[in-house]
C-alpha cells in the first residue's frame, strides 16, 4: 500500500518536473526564435522531377545540418517551396508569387529552361541573387546579369567532351537523339559541327512512335548514337533499342550528363538494356564526408516515405547541398556586418503586382560570390558567378558503372592514374582510357558505321579505248557483263585489305550502243544523286568536283605528262647538234687565233716552232687543237706569256667541251620538242581537260586534236604535224604509261607539273568508306601491291619518266651562253700578244742602240791611231 503510494507521488513528482521542464524549454526556444533573423529563400522545382525531387531533399537536409552544426547563428533560412510542374510559365509565375507573399532574400531554380534568362532579368530589377542549379549557357553572362549565379558546365563544354570521345575513337560521325524541350535543345546550338544528323523526341512520344524514329536510324550508315534527354524518356527509347536490336554489337551509345547522372536511380530493367553504354557527368571526388551524407539522405529519405527508395544522390543534389551553405554562411556574415540592412523592405510595382525587395541584396550577392569553403562536391569557389566542375568523369555501364577515364578543359582526356599524366603527353586519348566494354558485350571498337549487309551499286565507265585501264566486256549468250582493268583490280585489293565485308556489284555508265552515257562529270553526278553508290574508273581529281562528292586518296601518278618520238640516233650529223652554228665557228676561229698567238711568241726561241713555212703552219693548227686532249708533248711552251694563254684556253675548252658532252647526252635520251608555232599539232585524250594543262606546259597557240586509244596516238605521232598527225600529246600519267607499254622503243614521256590529281575513287559527301578505302590503299603502296598490279597492266618494272619537264628540255648551246669566256680568252690572248710585240721591240731599240755604241767605239779607236802616226811628221817637217 505504501509501496503503491509512494509510487503515485513519485510519478505525479516527474510529471510536474517534466512539465516544468518543456515549459522552460518553450519559453526558452521562443526568446531565441525571436532574437534569429528569418533569411527567406525561394525555390522553385518540379516536384515530379528526379531532379526536383533530389534537390528539395537535399536542400532540407543541408539547412538541418547546418543549423545542427551552428547553433549559435542569428541567421536561418526558411525555404518556400513552389511546383513549376515543368513548365517555363510556371516557373515565372511562381517567382512572382514568392516575391510578393514574402521579402525574399534569393530565387533557387532547379528548372534548365528559357525561363532562366526571364528571373535573371527579374533578379536584376529587385536586386536578389538567382541561383540555377542549371548553367543556362554562355548567353547569360556575369557582367550582363550580376545577380545570377550559375552551377555546372554550359551545352558548349558538353559539346567539347563529345567530341573528345569521339575523337578518342577515330568517329567521324555522330547521331544525335534528344528530346525536344527548353533543357535538351540548346546542345543543337553549341555543338552543330559534332552531328551530322539528330532526331528530336518528345517527352510524350509513345513507344511506336520511338521505334519508328529508331528503325529510321537503322537505315541510316551511322551506328555512334548520343543521346541528350530527360532519365525517363531515356529509360524508354533504351528498351525499345534493346528490342530492335540496337544494343548488340557493332552500335556505340553515349549518354550526357542528364542521363549519366542518374543511372545510379534507373530501373534495373532499363540498365540491363544499357550495358555497353558509355557516358559522362560531373566527377565528385570520393570523401568520408560523401559517403555519410548518403547514407543520411537515404536514412531520411526512408523515414519520411518520399517515393526516393530506388534513388541515389547525385550531383545536383551535392551542388544543392553546398549551395545552400554558402547562402546560409553568406547570410550570417551579412548579419554580423551589416545588421540593419536585413530590416530595410522596399516596394515595387511591377505594372501587375507590388513586389516586397531587400536592400541587402548587392551585400548578400557579394558575400555569396566570396564564399570559400570545402564542400561535399570538393572546394567550393564561385568564378564570374559559375560553380563550375574542374572535371567529367567518363563511365562504361557494364554489370554497373565503372569508370574509364576524366575529361576537363586543360589536358583533355586523362587516365585514372593521374599522377602519371606526365607521361602521357604523347598517346593517344584512347590510349588514356581504360578498356571499354561496348553492347554486345565486345571489346572492339566499333569502327562508328555500318552498311546494314546493303550491296553497293558501283558506277563504272564503259570502255574508253584504254582497256588496260578500265574494261567493260558483255557476253552475248548469256548477256553476263565483266568489269576488268587496273582500276578494278585496285580497289578489290583495297576492299580485300578491310577488316569487315563489302559487297558490291558493277553497273556499267552506257548507254544502249554500249558506249559511255555521257561525260564524267555526269558519271560522277550519279552518286550525288544517289544513283549510284560509289564510282570506280579513271575518275580524275579535281577541286570543282569535291563540293558533289568525295575522293578517296589518288591510286595512280598525280600529274600529266609529254609523249614525243624518240630522236633519230641514227642521224650522221647528231654529234653536230649540241652547239649552234655561230659557236661552231667561234670556237674554230678562237682555236687558230690562240695557236697563231702561241706560235707568234714561242717561234724566236723554241725550235719546236721552227722550220719550213708549211711545218710552222702545221704546228699552229697541232698546238691549238690540242688542247682538246689536254695533249702538249710536242711544242711545249717556252714563254711564259705563252704559258698563260695557253691555261686560260685550257679552262675554256675545258668548260666547252664538258657542256658539249652534257647537251649530247641528253639529246641521245630525251628530244626536244618547241611546240611553239601554229604549224605543230598537240594531240590529247578525248574528255580530257586542257585548259590548265596546256596553260602549265608553256604551249603557245597548239593546235589540238583528241585521240581515244593508245593505237590512235602512235599513228598520229608517227605521221606528224605535216602530215596530219601531232608532234606531241598531252594527258595524265596513267594512260601515258599505258601507251609506253605498248610503246617502248618508238617513244618518251617527259614527266610535267602536278596539275592534276591523279585517279581516286568516288564516294558520297561524308561517307565513312573514303577513310578506310584510303587508308587500304595507302597499305598497298607501302606493302608494294599497287606495283604489283601496275605491272601486271601496264608490262612496266622501271620508272618511265626521263625526270625532265618541257621547260627544262636540252636545247642546243650558243653563242651568247660562252660570250664571257671567249671575251677572257680574246683579252688574255691579245695581252699576251701585245706584251710580247712590245717585248721584241724594246729588244731591237736595246739592240740597235748597243749597236750604236760599239760603232762610236771603234771611231774613237781609229781616231787615236791616226793621231798617233800623224804625230813625227809634223815634228819632223
Amino acid at each position: 500500500m505504501d509501496f503503491t503510494r509512494k509510487a503515485k507521488w513519485t510519478f505525479v513528482l516527474v510529471t510536474i518536473l517534466f512539465s516544468l521542464v518543456q515549459s522552460s524549454s518553450a519559453n526558452h526556444t521562443s526568446v531565441n526564435d525571436t532574437s534569429i533573423e528569418m533569411i527567406h529563400v525561394g525555390l522553385i522545382l518540379d516536384a515530379q522531377s528526379w531532379v526536383g525531387k533530389i534537390v528539395d531533399s537535399c536542400i532540407s537536409l543541408a539547412i538541418s545540418d547546418f543549423y545542427s552544426r551552428n547553433r549559435h547563428y542569428q541567421t536561418k533560412l526558411i525555404v518556400h517551396t513552389r511546383d513549376s510542374e515543368g513548365d517555363s510559365l510556371l516557373v515565372l509565375s511562381q517567382a512572382l508569387v514568392l516575391l510578393e507573399n514574402f521579402k525574399l532574400d534569393a530565387i533557387i531554380v532547379a528548372e534548365n529552361s528559357a525561363a532562366v534568362k526571364i528571373l535573371a532579368e527579374l533578379g536584376s530589377r529587385v536586386k536578389i541573387p538567382i541561383i540555377s542549379l542549371f548553367a543556362a549557357g554562355p548567353s547569360l553572362s556575369f557582367s550582363e546579369y550580376p545577380y545570377l549565379i550559375q552551377i555546372g558546365q554550359d551545352e558548349s563544354s558538353q559539346a567539347k567532351v563529345i567530341a573528345a570521345i569521339a575523337e578518342a575513337f577515330s568517329w567521324r560521325s555522330v547521331t544525335l537523339i534528344y528530346e525536344d524541350n527548353d533543357p535538351a535543345r540548346p546542345i543543337l546550338s553549341n555543338a552543330n559541327t559534332c552531328f551530322d544528323q539528330h532526331v528530336a523526341l518528345l517527352a510524350s512520344s509513345t513507344d511506336e512512335e520511338i521505334v519508328e524514329q529508331l528503325r529510321n536510324l537503322m537505315s541510316l550508315q551511322t551506328t555512334v548514337l548520343l543521346v541528350h534527354m530527360s532519365p525517363t524518356l531515356a529509360s524508354r527509347l533504351f528498351l525499345n533499342g534493346r528490342r530492335l536490336g540496337m544494343m548488340s554489337q557493332g552500335y556505340a551509345w553515349i549518354t550526357t550528363d542528364m542521363i549519366t547522372n542518374f543511372m545510379n536511380s534507373m530501373d534495373s530493367s532499363v540498365i540491363e538494356s544499357m550495358q555497353g553504354v558509355v557516358g559522362f557527368k560531373p566527377h565528385i571526388p570520393a570523401s568520408k564526408e560523401l559517403r555519410k551524407l548518403a547514407i543520411r539522405w537515404r536514412s531520411k529519405n526512408l523515414n519520411e516515405n518520399q517515393n526516393l527508395e530506388e534513388m541515389e544522390i547525385n550531383v545536383y543534389g551535392i551542388w544543392s547541398y553546398d549551395m545552400v551553405w554558402a547562402v546560409a554562411t553568406a547570410a550570417e556574415r551579412v548579419m554580423t556586418r551589416y545588421p540593419h540592412i536585413l530590416h530595410q523592405v522596399t516596394r515595387m510595382n511591377m505594372n501587375f503586382t507590388t513586389i516586397r525587395s531587400s536592400q541587402s541584396g548587392l551585400v548578400f550577392m557579394d558575400e555569396i560570390l566570396q564564399s570559400r569553403f570545402k564542400g561535399i562536391s570538393g572546394g567550393f569557389q564561385l568564378t564570374n558567378g559559375r560553380l563550375i566542375p574542374k572535371e567529367f568523369e567518363i563511365v562504361d555501364v557494364f554489370k554497373g558503372e565503372r569508370i574509364i577515364g576524366y575529361w576537363n578543359p586543360g589536358n583533355g582526356i586523362t587516365s585514372l592514374m593521374k599522377q602519371e599524366n606526365h607521361n602521357e603527353m604523347n598517346s593517344t586519348s584512347s590510349s588514356k582510357l581504360e578498356s571499354v566494354i561496348w553492347p554486345g558485350g565486345t571489346m572492339n571498337i566499333p569502327k562508328g558505321w555500318s552498311l546494314h549487309g546493303k550491296r553497293l551499286r558501283i558506277g563504272v565507265p564503259a570502255n574508253n579505248g584504254f582497256r588496260e585501264i578500265i574494261s567493260v566486256t558483255r557476253d552475248p549468250r548469256t548477256n553476263e557483263t565483266t568489269v576488268t582493268g587496273y582500276c578494278v583490280d585496285v580497289f578489290k585489293e583495297a576492299v580485300q585489305s578491310l577488316g569487315y565485308e563489302v559487297h558490291y556489284d558493277f553497273i556499267p555508265f552506257e548507254d544502249a550502243s554500249g558506249k559511255i552515257a555521257g561525260p564524267y562529270d555526269d558519271l560522277i553526278l550519279q552518286v550525288y544523286y544517289k544513283n549510284y553508290d560509289a564510282v570506280v574508273g579513271d575518275t580524275t581529281i579535281l577541286a570543282r568536283r569535291f563540293q558533289y562528292v568525295d575522293f578517296t586518296m589518288p591510286f595512280t601518278d598525280i600529274g600529266i605528262g609529254t609523249v614525243v618520238p624518240k630522236i633519230n640516233k641514227k642521224s650522221i650529223w647528231i654529234f653536230l647538234m649540241p652547239l649552234s652554228g655561230d659557236l661552231w665557228i667561234t670556237t674554230a676561229a678562237f682555236f687558230i687565233l690562240t695557236g697563231l698567238v702561241v706560235w707568234f711568241i714561242e717561234r724566236p726561241i723554241n725550235e719546236e716552232f721552227q722550220g719550213s713555212p708549211c711545218e710552222q703552219i702545221g704546228m699552229i693548227f697541232w698546238y691549238s687543237f690540242s688542247t682538246l686532249v689536254f695533249a702538249h708533248s710536242k711544242g711545249e711552251a717556252v714563254e711564259q706569256l705563252a704559258k698563260f694563254v695557253v691555261i686560260i684556253w685550257v679552262f675554256v675548252v675545258l668548260i666547252i667541251t664538258s657542256s658539249y658532252t652534257a647537251t649530247l647526252a641528253s639529246m641521245l635520251t630525251v628530244q626536244q620538242i618547241e611546240l611553239n608555232s601554229k604549224q605543230d599539232y598537240v594531240g590529247y585524250h578525248y574528255g580530257f581537260v586542257l585548259s590548265r594543262a596546256v596553260s602549265n606546259l608553256n604551249f603557245k597557240n597548239p593546235r589540238l586534236k583528241p585521240y581515244n586509244s593508245p593505237e590512235e596516238y602512235a599513228d598520229a605521232l608517227g605521221r606528224g604535224s605535216n602530215n596530219g598527225g601531232v608532234s606531241a600529246i598531252i594527258d595524265e600519267i596513267p594512260y601515258l604509261k599505258v601507251f609506253l607499254a605498248k610503246y617502248p622503243s618508238d617513244y618518251t614521256i617527259i614527266k610535267s607539273m602536278t596539275t592534276s590529281g591523279g585517279f581516286g575513287f568516288v564516294f558520297p559527301k561524308g561517307s565513312p568508306l573514303v577513310q578506310d578505302i584510303s587508308s587500304a590503299i595507302m597499305r598497298l603502296r607501302e606493302e608494294e601491291k599497287l606495283q604489283f598490279v601496275e605491272n601486271k597492266w601496264f608490262n612496266s618494272t622501271e620508272s618511265i619518266f626521263t625526270d625532265q619537264d618541257t621547260t627544262s628540255n636540252p636545247s642546243r648551246l650558243n653563242l651568247h651562253s660562252f660570250g664571257g669566256l671567249f671575251l677572257v680568252t680574246g683579252i688574255s690572248s691579245t695581252s699576251a700578244l701585245l706584251l710580247c710585240l712590245f717585248q721584241k721591240s724594246r729588244a731591237i731599240i736595246i739592240r740597235e742602240f748597243k749597236f750604236f755604241l760599239d760603232s762610236m767605239d771603234s771611231v774613237k779607236d781609229y781616231l787615236k791611231v791616226q793621231r798617233y802616226f800623224t804625230t813625227p811628221t809634223i815634228l819632223f817637217n
